[in-house]
Parts: structure tokens; sequence; C-alpha cells
């Protein structure tokens, strides 16, 4: 497989991959959709009873506009910064479950009303790198009399066990498209001049009598070209062993190092697979 990169951004990533088959792709995009681990907020301890503030004497309400399931779902959408070279599953960790640097990361968020809480008002306790990717994320209102005084922790998972794991959103897959022009004897320029103005993404130009491609990755597949000519001058074909790979991350982890886990993590599996197959008898 030959991977070339035709769009990298820290979280916006388009590859063509050649010389593979639909099988590996596909195995390579529900990775990236599934199997890839980040930091997502698991558990919400919020505040119960009055809270004063110190400042000024005033005491609020614990509550707010919404359930604290509601509140607690939204933290847990929240895109935290991974680093996969540091933090792991709490199953996995020399801690046993029982909770440390390396598997776990505790928010603490007090505001008081009147206010919008945001998500860079979830204060991470340590390392502040943690803090949320995107600070202006809305979480709830608060009243004049109303606060909100919680902890949450976040912990490492994958989009099998819940969606808030998701790293890699809008995956698609598509063949590499190969536009064929061949004026038939039938076919005339009026025609041709027809089935350029049918293609919906604007790639076939008519001009001097014949038609051309301006960008032939650019293609769709529609098939609006070929039904517009009703003499078979243009003909548009799948590449079977050529693809194109395009998607986006909630910033947790970056295009690249989302693609390097999938990857990593397929190759580990198929050798877990291929020694299972040997060992049997």
């Amino acid at each position: 497989m030959q991977v070339s990169v035709l769009d990298l951004k820290p979280r916006a990533v388009r590859l063509e991959l050649a010389g593979t088959s639909a099988t590996q792709v596909n195995a390579i995009r529900r990775t990236l959709l599934s199997d890839i681990p980040r930091l997502a907020i698991d558990e919400v301890e919020f505040h119960l009873g009055p809270i004063r503030d110190e400042a000024t004497g005033k005491d609020y309400d614990s509550s707010t506009s919404m359930f604290d399931e509601a509140v607690a779902l939204r933290m847990g959408l929240l895109p935290i910064p991974t680093d996969l070279g540091q933090f792991r599953r709490k199953a996995e960790c020399t801690c046993n479950g029982a909770g440390c640097p390396n598997c776990q990361v505790m928010y603490s968020v007090d505001k008081k009303g009147p206010c919008t809480v945001y998500s860079r008002d979830l204060v991470p306790l340590g390392d502040p790198s943690l803090a949320i990717v995107e600070p202006e994320i809305p979480i709830v209102r608060l009243g004049a009399r109303q606060a909100l005084l919680a902890y949450a922790t976040a912990i490492v998972g994958t989009a099998r066990e819940h969606a808030k794991y998701q790293v890699a959103l809008a995956v698609g897959a598509s063949p590499r498209p190969h536009i064929k022009i061949h004026k038939t004897s039938g076919c005339s320029d009026a025609c041709l001049k027809r089935v350029a103005g049918t293609c919906p993404v604007n790639i076939l130009e008519f001009g001097s009598g014949k038609l051309s491609v301006t960008d032939e990755t650019a293609c769709i597949l529609c098939g609006a070209c070929e039904k517009a000519c009703e003499h078979g001058s243009v003909k548009v074909e799948e590449d079977a062993t050529d693809f194109f790979l395009r998607y986006e991350t909630d910033g947790s982890l970056t295009g690249r190092e989302a693609f390097r886990f999938a990857l990593k993590d397929l190759k580990r599996r198929f050798e877990e697979l291929r020694e299972a197959v040997q060992a049997i008898p």
C-alpha cells in the first residue's frame, strides 16, 4: 500500500491509498471510527446543598436549569487533548484501576450565576495542557441564585464503549475515478456541451469542439455525464486498487496521530490473528 498525503491539517486529513483493496481501506476506516482511544469525562461528582461565596458571603443554590445527568453528558462530550504515549486504560495501568496520573485526569468547575458555564470553566487539576480543546462550548446557563460546583474524572476509552470517546469524524472512503472521453461518430458538439453542463462539481469543460476534464480527482462518481451523452462518448470508471480516504478529528488527537494509531492497531490485531491461527493443532 502506498499512502499519499493530499491535504494534511491538524484536524482534517485527505489521503490517497494506492495498491490496496476496498476491504483493506474499509478496515482502516472502521478502526478510525471505533478503535482510537482518547480521554473523556466518565464520572461527575456534583456538590449538594448550599454554596457560599466567600468574597461576598452570598448563598447560592446548588442547582441549574438542567438535570445533573444532562450536564454530566455534555461534559462527557467535550474534547480532551490526549497523549497516547502517557495515558492508558485503567485495566492496563500499573495502578490496577485504582486511578493515577497515567490513567485518569481530574477537572473542577466552580461557577456562580447569573452566567453561562463554558468548557473553559472546567479546570484540570494538575497539568494545564489538559484543558478542554474547544474553550467556548456552552454547557449550562445559571440563574441569579444558582451555582455549579463539581469534580469530573476523565479516563481513556474507545468509541466501541461509548460515542463520547470517538476521535475521528466524517470518515469516508471512495475509489479513485477515471473519466474516459472518446467522441463517437454520432455525438455532436452540442451533445458534449450539454454533458459539460450536467456535471454537479463542474470539472468538465467544453471548448474548441473538445470535452476535457479539469480535475479528475474531484469526480463524485454520480454518472450524470454518462447519462447526458446518449452516444456513449463519456465513461466513468472506478479504480479498484486506488482510494481516497478523508476524515476529521475532534481535536483530542491530530489527524496524523489518529491515522498512525489506526495502522499500528490493525497490525497488532492481524499479528494476534496470525499467531492464533498458527496455534491451531
